[in-house]
Order: structure tokens, then C-alpha cells, then sequence
């Protein structure tokens, strides 16, 4: 059982609890409370006791107890054995503060405004702070429908804001501030909602070109139609010195994928792409004017410019219609109008956009007005034998479309009419 007085100290009254740790008395010391809550500091340290002598964990109820406890007294139970020492940095105890903080701690992400948004759903769906040992998975499960039910957020944007939680949390796991990560094993779907992509075709982007105010802004987006670029991380990195004219090619720099070992890709300066940066260095002169490795974007550089906002309003001048994910999208309609081309091998496209078949195939890829018209256009031959005033074979009969002289039978139900190609009287008919 442990001794639990009250003493006079510095001029204030104060409880100082004596406690048997290992057979050997030791002096643990609360400071100024109630009677109450000197109690349950009582029963608290003496169930830490007993569990450390059995090799248990504490119960919920203790390590809840232990997450408002004053670092002075915590310290002190630290170094007598009956908790592990915090970290040494004093996180904030409750969610919304610990993911706040982690989020300013992280000064090696460009953007967090994600995680910002993460934690603002979070905080709308609790309602005000709660203790981080007080989150439960059931809590985090129910967030995660709230999301999709009442803020009609897609499967895919719920899911990455679960993602960003769990990561978040994560920390609070490794600096031993909770057991278990209330957002593990929340099932969560990512897949790309391609129902927000769209095609610019070649007569579209012409059009937008021809409404862009002025020769950067057309660099710009002939950077991310034709050449492919992520706008605006790629396209604002570029420098005049990154292009290698008389190779017909240029450099790109990707903090994307920088992490995965890829920080460069060099691109081809395709024909369209290059007629834009010839117009706009013969305006800048780099080397004269400007400096020789000075970017190539200067006057969309500032953060409070919204590239996106501005395109959108560039559609409508262009009489195009306004498309989801703008810049996404003209880089997906180049990989598309590529991969269609036939010109290129799979893995060279991939090396060019800086991403995986996988990637291409989920996020990137469509089908468009032209592979649909090629489709329906194109003419499949029925080989059949010239037989004259013959029957047909079996399952061909004569039509009555003066265009197709044959049509293709299933018993008594027409497949469709077909031209045909004469062949000799000893030879096989064939359907392909």
C-alpha cells in the first residue's frame, strides 16, 4: 500500500505519496491538489505498480490519466521505471493539435494544404479536440462514411484524406503517445474517378491557344499540352539553360517523383511545343535580357496567381467548354494522343511523363471521339466464293441491299450485310 501525506513546501501545501517499487521505498511527489485528485494520483500510481510488477500494460482508464499528468510528476514516475519517458520534445496530447503541429513540424513538404484539409474534415466531423488515447477506429470508420455520406465526398477523396490521418497518427505512434493507429486498417478505395477525365483535342487546344493573353501564358500551355509537363511543380521549374535546342530536347525537373530517385526526365521539344519557345525567346533573349538560366515562366511565378482559375477563364473566351481537373487533363490528352500515335514504344512514353504503365493505364489513358470513329468506319471483309447462281453456304444468304451482297446469318436472325471478295470454287469461305 502506498503513503500518501500532506507537506508543507516552499510556503504551500502539497501531497507527497511513498510508494514500494522493487521492495525498496521511494518518494514520489504530486504537488498542490485537492484531496480528490490526490486519491485518484493515489489508486493511479499504486495500479502502475502492480502492473510493472506483472509485466502488464495499464488499463485505458490510467494512460488516460497519464496524458494530463504535469511533465514534473511524469518525469518522476519516468525515472522510477513505471512509465517510458516521453519524447523529448512535449507533443500535444489531443488530435487536432498533435496533426496541426505535425504539419508545421514537416518543412521538407512544398504543399500541405492537403493535410490542412484532412484536418479541417476531421475537425468539422468531431465536433472540438479530443485526447489522442480517446480516438478509437470505430471513431475513424465513422468518419470515414460521414464523409461519403454527408459531405459527398468521392470513395477516393475520403480515402485520401483517411491516408493523410493515418500518416499523421503514425508520429503519435512512434513517439509512443498512443499503442495503436485508430486509422490502420480502415478500408479505404483510391481508385482514379474517370469520369472527371476529358480529351482536349488538337482543334481545342489550338483554339485555347489562340485565347492565351500573351506569349508566356501560351509557353505555358503548350508546356503541359504538348509537352506533358505537371503544372504548375514542372512547368515553373523550367529554366532557358535546361533546353538543349540543337538536340531537340529539353530537361524537366520533378519534386513528384524526387523522392523516388527520378528528379530528372529529358522530353523531346516536339514541333508544336518548340514553335511556342521560339516565339518567346526571341521576346526575352536569354543571355541579354534576362539571365541565361533565368526561368522560363516569369510572370505566373506568384503564388497568388491561379493558374487554374485563369485557364478555366481562357476556355470560355475560346468558346470550349470548362473541363474538370484543367492541367491534368492536357497532360492526359497528350499522353492519349501519343500512346494512339503508334509511334512510340510503351516504355518511352513512360520515360517522357515520368510515370509508370501502371499510372498511365489508371490515371492518364482515355478513349476518345477518334477511336470510336475508327471503329464504326472501318469496312471487315466477309471472304466468300463467287458461286454465281449458287445457294450460299450455310449461314450466308443473299441481300437485299444492292451495297452488300451478302449478309451474315445466325439460323434466321441477320448478323449484318457485308462486302465480299471472289475467290475460286475450290477454296474454303472464310469469316474473319
Amino acid at each position: 500500500m502506498a503513503d500518501l501525506r500532506r507537506v508543507e513546501y516552499g510556503g504551500r501545501d502539497c501531497w507527497r505519496l511513498r510508494v514500494y517499487i522493487r521492495k525498496k521505498r521511494e518518494t514520489i511527489g504530486l504537488g498542490s491538489m485537492d484531496d480528490a485528485d490526490a486519491e485518484i494520483a493515489k489508486a493511479h500510481i499504486e495500479h502502475l505498480v502492480e502492473v510493472m510488477h506483472r509485466d502488464r500494460p495499464p488499463n485505458p482508464k490510467t494512460l488516460r490519466w497519464l496524458d494530463d499528468l504535469s511533465s514534473d510528476v511524469f518525469d518522476r514516475l519516468a525515472e522510477l521505471g513505471l512509465v517510458e519517458p516521453r519524447a523529448i520534445q512535449d507533443h500535444p496530447r489531443t488530435v487536432l493539435a498533435f496533426m496541426r503541429a505535425y504539419i508545421e513540424s514537416r518543412t521538407d513538404w512544398k504543399k500541405s494544404v492537403n493535410h490542412k484539409q484532412s484536418v479541417d474534415h476531421l475537425e468539422k466531423y468531431l465536433g472540438r479536440d479530443v485526447a489522442l488515447r480517446a480516438l478509437t477506429k470505430g471513431d475513424a470508420d465513422r468518419f470515414h462514411r460521414w464523409m461519403m455520406n454527408d459531405k459527398k465526398l468521392s470513395p477516393n477523396t475520403a480515402g485520401q484524406h483517411i491516408k493523410r490521418c493515418r500518416q499523421m497518427m503514425r508520429s503519435a505512434v512512434d513517439d509512443r503517445l498512443i499503442e495503436v493507429n485508430p486509422f490502420q486498417g480502415i478500408r479505404i478505395d483510391l481508385r482514379s474517378d474517370k469520369s472527371k477525365n476529358r480529351f482536349i483535342s488538337a482543334a481545342d487546344a489550338k483554339a485555347l491557344l489562340s485565347c492565351c493573353p500573351d506569349q508566356e501564358w501560351r509557353v505555358l500551355f503548350a508546356l503541359a499540352r504538348f509537352g506533358g509537363l505537371r503544372c504548375p511543380s514542372e512547368v515553373l521549374a523550367l529554366r532557358w539553360s535546361d533546353i538543349a535546342w540543337d538536340r531537340g530536347r529539353f530537361k524537366v525537373r520533378s519534386s513528384k517523383t524526387e523522392k523516388a530517385g527520378k528528379a530528372e526526365r529529358i522530353v523531346p521539344l516536339f514541333p508544336e511545343l518548340r514553335e511556342e519557345l521560339d516565339a518567346l525567346f526571341a521576346q526575352v533573349q536569354p543571355g541579354m535580357m534576362v539571365p541565361a538560366n533565368a526561368y522560363v515562366i516569369q510572370s505566373y511565378r506568384c503564388t497568388e496567381v491561379n493558374l487554374r482559375k485563369a485557364l478555366l477563364s481562357i476556355a470560355d473566351l475560346a468558346g470550349v467548354e470548362r473541363w474538370p481537373k484543367p492541367f491534368m487533363a492536357l497532360r492526359s490528352s497528350r499522353r492519349t494522343e501519343l500512346e494512339r500515335s503508334k509511334r512510340f514504344a510503351n516504355h518511352v512514353l513512360n520515360a517522357w511523363f515520368g510515370h509508370t504503365e501502371k499510372i498511365a493505364d489508371e490515371h492518364y489513358l482515355q478513349t476518345t471521339e477518334d477511336d470510336y470513329r475508327e471503329a464504326t468506319d472501318s469496312v471487315i471483309p466477309l471472304v466468300i466464293p463467287s458461286l454465281g447462281n449458287q445457294e450460299s453456304p450455310k449461314g450466308i444468304k443473299k441481300s437485299k441491299n444492292p451495297g452488300k451482297k451478302w449478309v451474315l446469318m445466325d439460323g434466321d436472325t441477320p448478323l449484318g450485310a457485308c462486302q465480299y471478295t471472289h475467290l475460286d470454287s475450290n477454296q474454303k469461305p472464310s469469316v474473319p
